[in-house]
């Protein structure tokens, strides 16, 4: 190739590419970037709906055969129309039949009465058989659709219940609460209806299509022009009515956020005197939903009307030059119903198809948000060679042990100590020193970042994290109980309990009397949190659980902090029959409580700082200097 050729050639060819790098004029951009987006809108949908095919596969046989109904019951609507028209061309302007219904009912051509009865029962008969039809698409429909959101809730629930102290420190609760129930609703939603509404919606336009066509190619060409002058509406109204009901969705959010956040603090509320000013904060969100629901529902009115509008100016052109098809006999009088009823019908499965692209979005979000958590694995686990802890002696050793929370300081630094079987130890210290994360680490809600834990000698990264809190009971300073019965909240820490064995724990919690004076007693069914009793009563109740558990290992988290004196004895009293025999951790500042252990241990910013019995504690720690053990009221 001699010079001149290859310079010609290279010259061609920085026009061919000046040419290719041209920018597009704008319409065609939008129209990439709209095609563009839309087509990774639906790999996204694709890829997050493989994670849930297991629980698709489960119910595949449902979703079959309410497919199968959704195409007979479009089958039937596509044959609706037909009975008028063989009335209209075949009795009343007595035609001879289509040549594809001659050998049905061809005997009855000549008995135009008893042609009609059978018409008019052939309508109800498709009127009948398309509701059945229609009743078992959606029954099944919404078995499978039931049933996968079910096996989806549990199975997140499940994996919730696993995950450690860390994950729920920084996950807030009405997050996942909404993940557990508005996501998998709208993810049910989109996995079951998205495929059968494409496959349902498309086979009744092209069946709509096909039999206008074979009807008059002509005529349906016309018709369809009510498709772009539809498609240039959902384009006009589509956007701003999103954007109006997402606004809407995020002022209700906003509006049940308040009231969530007022009603859990109403005696605050009430005890300010901020009624009013807390009713008007809400009224003032409340009508900015209103006014965006406002908006939502007037550009929906406006497109139904402008839609409709369209579809019955193309309907009026039919109509017009399919009257002058049947005066010139190109048509009949039938063929128009079947056209008209068809149009009408039209307009349904164009909507439902232009919602999939945002009913996709809207699903791939929730599926997004669901699997973000089950990809979370638990921090705590179980190790490689775990075994299963018998119940142990209670005897409890900390090496050199340091924590700090994620992404936090430290909080617990070189922290040594030794606690023998049977031994009552208080951890006292000033507010934030770390005592309650120092007792968070025995039952492994938390594993320190440096040193270990030991019970009975073995570290407690050996045992089995169930097996390990099996031998631990705790007893908080807000006692946790659940909106069930009295009987069921005592049996939590030993779900087979027997009801004498429920009773005594109540007694020796020093709460059998307040529960048998209550209507229904044990069957008593308490408020959120046990708001039915009194705060002395709750910690009473939540000791009885730890008594029923029966654990050689108890953890006590403040017990009294907060009660009347009166309260405080009831508590006292309970506790010094869980104390009986066992390893006792006691976390307190109150006097009473730790002038009546074995030892105590102090804490000052993380660190271990003094150790002794409560009488060198009485007299040479700083906060507790000047006083003196109190036998009454005492732990003894």
């Amino acid at each position: 190739m001699d010079r001149k050729t290859c310079l010609n050639r290279q010259k061609k060819l920085r026009v061919s590419t000046k040419f290719d790098q041209r920018p597009l004029p704008a319409p065609l951009r939008t129209c990439k970037r709209r095609l563009l987006k839309g087509l990774k809108q639906w790999q996204d949908f694709q890829s997050m709906a493989e994670h849930f095919l297991p629980y698709i596969r489960k119910n595949i046989k449902h979703l079959i055969l309410a497919q199968l109904a959704g195409l007979s019951y479009i089958v039937l609507g596509l044959l609706e129309p037909w009975p008028l028209k063989l009335i209209f061309d075949n009795i009343f302007l007595n035609q001879p039949l289509p040549i594809i219904l001659s050998p049905v009912l061809g005997t009855f051509a000549g008995k135009p009465f008893l042609f009609l009865n059978i018409l008019i029962l052939a309508i109800i008969m498709i009127a009948l058989i398309r509701g059945v039809f229609y009743y078992y698409q959606r029954l099944l429909t919404s078995r499978a659709g039931q049933q996968i959101s079910a096996s989806v809730r549990v199975g997140l629930y499940s994996h919730l219940q696993s995950l450690s102290f860390n994950f729920h420190d920084r996950r807030r609760t009405g997050d996942l609460l909404s993940r557990l129930t508005t996501d998998i609703r709208i993810l049910r939603e989109i996995l079951i209806s998205l495929p059968l509404t494409i496959v349902t919606e498309l086979c009744l336009m092209l069946g709509m299509l096909t039999v206008m066509f074979i009807m008059d190619w002509q005529l349906s060409l016309i018709a369809l022009a009510a498709v772009p002058m539809l498609v240039l509406l959902l384009k006009k109204y589509q956007l701003p009515m999103k954007s109006a009901i997402r606004k809407q969705r995020k002022q209700e959010g906003h509006l049940a956020s308040i009231a969530s956040e007022v009603l859990g603090a109403i005696k605050i509320v009430q005890g300010f005197h901020q009624e009013h000013s807390e009713v008007e904060r809400f009224t003032t969100h409340n009508k900015s939903s209103l006014r965006s629901g406002l908006r939502a529902a007037r550009l929906e009115a406006k497109f139904k009307w402008a839609s409709e509008l369209a579809v019955a100016l193309v309907t009026a052109i039919v109509l017009g030059v399919a009257a002058r098809r049947v005066l010139s006999g190109v048509l009949s009088p039938g063929d128009i119903l079947v056209f008209v009823a068809y149009l009408k019908t039209f307009n349904r499965p164009l909507r439902r198809i232009s919602r999939l692209s945002e009913r996709a979005a809207r699903g791939t979000a929730s599926g997004e948000r669901i699997l973000n958590i089950l990809r979370i694995e638990p921090s705590i686990r179980d190790g490689v060679n775990a075994v299963r802890a018998r119940r142990v002696q209670g005897e409890v050793t900390c090496k050199d042990v340091s924590f700090k929370y994620r992404n936090g300081p430290i909080v617990l630094t070189d922290i040594s100590f030794h606690i023998n079987s049977g031994e009552r130890v208080a951890i006292t210290g000033p507010t934030g020193c770390g005592k309650s994360t120092l007792a968070s680490l025995l039952p492994r809600f938390y594993d320190p970042v440096k040193g270990a834990v030991l019970v009975d000698g073995k570290d407690i990264q050996n045992f089995t994290i169930s097996s390990l809190r099996r031998n631990i009971s705790l007893v908080f300073q807000e006692p946790v109980l659940f909106a069930t019965t009295i009987a069921e909240n005592i049996a939590y820490g030993k779900p087979d309990a027997s009801r004498e064995e429920i009773k005594n724990a109540a007694k020796r919690a020093r709460i059998h009397e307040v529960i048998e004076a209550l209507p229904e007693k044990y069957e008593t069914v308490l408020g959120e949190r046990g708001g039915t009793i009194s705060g002395g009563q709750r910690q009473c109740v939540s000791i009885a659980r730890a008594i029923i558990k029966n654990t050689p290992i108890v953890i006590l988290d403040e017990p009294t902090s907060g009660l009347d004196s009166q309260s405080a004895e009831l508590v006292m009293g309970a506790l010094r029959e869980l104390m009986q025999g066992k390893t006792i951790i006691i976390i307190s500042h109150q006097i009473e409580t730790i002038s009546n252990v074995d030892r105590v241990l102090v804490l000052q910013r993380g660190s271990l700082i003094h150790e002794g019995t409560p009488e060198n504690i009485l007299s040479d720690y700083g906060p507790y200097q000047g006083f003196r053990s109190r036998k009454t009221g005492g732990i003894s």
